[in-house]
Parts: C-alpha cells; structure tokens; sequence
C-alpha cells in the first residue's frame, strides 16, 4: 500500500514539474505585450532540443498563427544555441517564420523574426549573409509605428551592434541612441549601449565622446554586478589609452580584463583580451610576455569556425613577434596560414571588413529590388530609366570616390615632399653652424646633439610610413634612409670628434691608449661619447645601431677588461 501511495506522489509531483518547465501563455488586448511576456521566458541554453520542443508546446497547442510564428523563432534560437554554429535546422524555421508572418500580415513578428535571424548570422560572422536580412527589417521598421515593434530596445540595439561592426559607425550611434530611450536604466542592456556607443565614437576618433561613454558603462555594469561586461569596458579603455601611447596603463587595464574573464569564463572575451594584450606588449617591448599571451589567444581563436577573423589577426601578431627576433624558418608556416585565412575569408561569407562604400552600394541595390517587387507592372520604358539613373549614380558615385581617394593621396604626397626639404634643410644648417663656430668640443658635442634629434625624428617618419598605404612609400622611405644615413657618424665626423676631444681631453685620452690597449675603434667610439655624457638612446642613434648593440659591445668590453674594467669606469665618470 505504501509502496502504490508513493508510485502516486512520484507521478503526481513528475506532472507538476512537467507543467512548471512549460511555457506560459497569456491572453489580453494588448498582443505586442502577450507576445512579448512569451519571448522574455528562457529557456536554459544547453537543454537539448526535446526539452525545448516540451517547453514550447503549449505553443502548438493553442494552434494560432502568430504562436506559431513563436514556436519556429524560439526553436531556431535553441537549435543556434545547442550547436553553437550556422545549421540548416535554425536557417529553416528562421525563413519559415519570416515567410509564414508575412503571409499572415502579422508586421511586427515578420520584423521581429527577421530581426532574430539577422541577429543570428551576425553572432555567428556571417556578415554578408546578414546584410540584405538587416536592410529587410530597417526598411520594414521604417514604414511601422515604433509602439507596433516587438521589443523596441533590443531590436535597435541589434542592429546598431551590426552597423558598428561593419563600420558604418553613424549609423551605429544614431541607431543605439535609439535603443538607448527604450532600455531600462541601471541594466545591463544599458551597459552594453553605453559601451557599443563609446567603441563607435572611438573609431570615429572623438576619443572624448568614445571615454564618457565607456567610463559611464563601467560604472554602470560594476554597481550592477556585471562582470562581463565590466570586463569588456577596462578592455575598451585599454584602447583609448593604447591611442594615448600610454601602454603601461592599457596594459594594467587588460591584465584585469583578462581575470575577470577567467573567472567569468568567457573564452570569447578573453580572446579579445589576450589579442590586445599581446599587441600592447610588442608596442611596449614585452616580447617574452607577448609570446605567452599570443599563444593562449590562439588556443581560444582556432576552437571555434567562427573565430577565424581572429586568428588571422593573432597570427598577424605572432608574424610581428617572429619577425623581431628574425626567426625565418618559422614565420613560413605562419604565412602559409595566414594565405589560407585570408583566401577562406574572401571566398566565403565569413567575416569580411565592409567598408562605408559597400554598405551604401547594397543598401541602394536592395531598396531597388524592393521598388521592382512593388512595382512590377510598370512599364518596360520606367525600368529602362530606373536603370540608367541606377548606373549613373553608381558610376558618379564611382568617380567621386577616386577622385577624393587621388585628392588625398596628392595631399599626402606634398606634405611628405615637404617634410623631407625640411629635415634636408635642418641638416645643412646644422652643419653650416658648425663650420661658423670655432672648432671647440663643445661645439662638436652640440653638433651631435642637433643630429641626434633629428636622427630620432628621422626613424619615427620611417615608423610611420611602414604603416602607410601610399603608392609611394617605398621611394619615401628610401629618401628618409638617405637623410638618416647622411646623419649617421661618418669617418670624418668622427676623426673631427676624435681631434677636439683629444685637444680638451689630452690627459683622459693618452691614459685611455696607454692603460687599455685592447679598446678597438668601436669601443673607442662609445667610451668617448659616455666620456662626454651622451645615453645609451643617444649613442645608439648616432652611430646607426641598436640599443642593444651599444649595451652589449659594453659587456663584451668588460669581460674583455676584467678587473680593469673598473679603473675604465672611474676614468669614464671623472670630471677630469
């Protein structure tokens, strides 16, 4: 008996829990509201597509056109989340919705399932797939009342997010500031506004706009216990500060953004993290560290199909990292990957950057096929003329583009001629001042002094042009390496330096010869500029070497010495 009563409480309490894992419906004037109450419940992300379809079915059950617009749209969010890819299961009920919504004239889940489905692609960076499925919903959002739309603030926010990812960062903000009026303060839905927003001002380059908002977004998300999404603004103020050329602050921003992603475990956030991490070391000469955190980011960037835009760009830093400490043998196979990326990457609707251009141009091309669809029994005559107007804007459209592109490039190219008469002029004056002044030590100290800073001046445009996409780079940078060379420590400088120092330093020189007969030319060299208190930054620049060069000659010289190496140093530091 008491066996039976408890088969009965088993059973009892199993139906229960069944009916509590179900959807709830409701039913009122207000449909936008119903449907939105339905949308708002989730279901556990990792339940396997059964539970789902269970938790779904009072959907089906009520048998109405719009829930089952629901059903299919919720079922190809569960079948995206469950497999964590682009699948034909989500592909087919995503279209089936659209098309059913459309059929039923239901605009405001037609907008909304489309919405879903771009949102979809998008999450999973198949940008260009996406494009013509956002452009259907914006110009649907267009012709609706905002109050018609399901879940205001979350479909302005989406397609702000994709705008900003494809670079159309105006758009972005005006769409966000949108979304903005309909999201609920101190939410996390907030948050992640205010910090899209501050990325699309960054990239538009008004760093101060792009600080206020990514500042006020940390706050936010850490008052509200966010992590995450705290995380994500130390990593976009890392930026701001990496624009700033302060790295050692970026990169104690990113270290935290790095932990709180561990401990959130969010492998995609932490990707990004050790991506710029790794980029912030080589700025700052961490090649050690850079070549730890470049493996971890790789790790996470080849674990999912859909990372491969970041692995090109990993793959990008560990050729940069590779390239400094010139290991050939290796940077072949990372180029190999790299052609194999890029290639993947232009032959598929994987990541792609588009350009302002190329938005524009598809969004004009998918209005008109809008206008064909809508005005099919126009004659063959209006077509003709909806042809030509088309192509004449396009070729305008066209024309001024590389116009202004040869505008700039022209610009480029006499500010550039510009600079290089002036660093030529700034070197015949120098050495016209010496041969005005008397032949002192002082003036030969002041000379190399003027030449320095122009040296360091010099490898900074070089810097800049390897980063520059002019045609005419190449013949810059030869020109620049001619005025560099033409700075560098020639023989006769040096044999002038040699005579002043010598005429000033008699006493400090003899001894120098006499005392320490194993000092070569070279050594000679740089103990005299250190006599005279020129760094090793100096020295280095003058003498066309590396820092490193001038730090390690000193410790082959002071093996070479031994013990007599500290007689040098104290007849180098002497103010005799």
């Amino acid at each position: 008996m008491a066996i039976k009563y408890f088969t009965s409480l088993l059973l009892l309490l199993s139906a229960i829990l069944l009916q509590a894992q179900k959807i709830r419906l409701s039913s009122s004037d207000d449909k936008v509201s119903d449907w939105e109450q339905i949308i708002n419940q989730k279901k556990d992300s990792k339940s396997d597509i059964a539970s789902v379809k269970n938790f779904l079915q009072p959907l089906i059950d009520r048998n109405s056109e719009s829930d089952q617009i629901l059903y299919d749209v919720l079922l190809a969010n569960a079948y995206a989340e469950n497999v964590d890819r682009v699948n034909d299961k989500s592909g087919y009920y995503y279209t089936k919705a659209i098309r059913h919504a459309a059929e039923a004239k239901l605009k405001p889940l037609e907008i909304w399932a489309t919405l879903s489905y771009a949102g979809y692609l998008y999450n999973y960076r198949q940008m260009t797939k996406a494009l013509p499925i956002f452009l259907a919903a914006i110009d649907k959002i267009e012709k609706t009342d905002i109050n018609q739309l399901i879940l205001p603030a979350e479909s302005f926010t989406k397609i702000g997010f994709y705008m900003d990812t494809i670079g159309d960062d105006s758009e972005a903000i005006a769409y966000l500031k949108i979304a903005q009026e309909y999201t609920k303060p101190n939410t996390s839905e907030y948050a992640a506004i205010l910090d899209n927003l501050g990325m699309s001002y960054f990239r538009k380059g008004e760093l101060k706009n792009a600080e206020k908002n990514i500042r006020q977004s940390s706050t936010l998300s850490k008052s509200i216990g966010d992590q995450l999404r705290y995380a994500k603004t130390l990593g976009n103020l890392a930026q701001i500060y990496e624009r700033n050329k302060d790295h050692k602050t970026a990169i104690q921003l990113v270290l935290e953004d790095v932990r709180i992603s561990k401990e959130t475990k969010s492998e995609k956030n932490l990707m990004y993290a050790y991506t710029l991490l790794t980029r912030l070391y080589i700025a700052n000469n961490q090649i050690d560290e850079a070549k730890v955190t470049v493996k971890k980011a790789c790790e996470i960037a080849t674990s999912k199909s859909y990372f491969k835009i970041n692995e090109l760009d990993i793959l990008k830093l560990r050729l940069t990292i590779l390239q400094n400490e010139s290991r050939e043998h290796e940077e072949l196979g990372i180029r190999r990957r790299i052609e194999i990326l890029e290639d993947s990457l232009n032959k598929t609707d994987g990541v792609l950057p588009l350009n302002q251009a190329n938005w524009l141009m598809q969004k004009r091309k998918y209005q008109q096929n809008i206008a064909s669809t809508n005005q099919k029994f126009a004659t063959e005559s209006f077509w003709k003329n909806v042809i030509f107007a088309t192509a004449s804007l396009v070729l305008l459209g066209i024309l001024f583009v590389f116009f202004k592109a040869k505008n700039q490039e022209k610009k480029k190219r006499v500010l550039m001629e510009e600079k290089i008469v002036d660093y030529e002029n700034s070197r015949l004056n120098i050495e016209r001042k010496l041969l005005d002044a008397n032949r002192t030590l002082d003036s030969q100290i002041d000379f190399l002094k003027e030449k320095n800073i122009q040296i360091q001046k010099l490898y900074g445009e070089i810097e800049n042009i390897k980063e520059s996409k002019s045609s005419f780079k190449d013949n810059d940078r030869v020109k620049l390496d001619d005025l560099l060379q033409s700075h560098l420590m020639t023989e006769e400088n040096w044999r002038n330096f040699k005579n002043e120092f010598q005429r000033e330093h008699l006493e400090f020189y003899d001894s120098l010869i006499e005392n320490f007969p194993e000092i070569t030319d070279s050594n000679l060299r740089i103990i005299l500029l250190q006599k005279l208190g020129f760094t090793n930054s100096e020295i280095s620049g003058l003498l066309g070497i590396t820092i490193d060069a001038v730090k390690k000659s000193k410790q082959r010289l002071k093996r070479k010495l031994g013990e007599k190496y500290d007689l040098l140093f104290q007849m180098i530091v002497s103010d005799k």
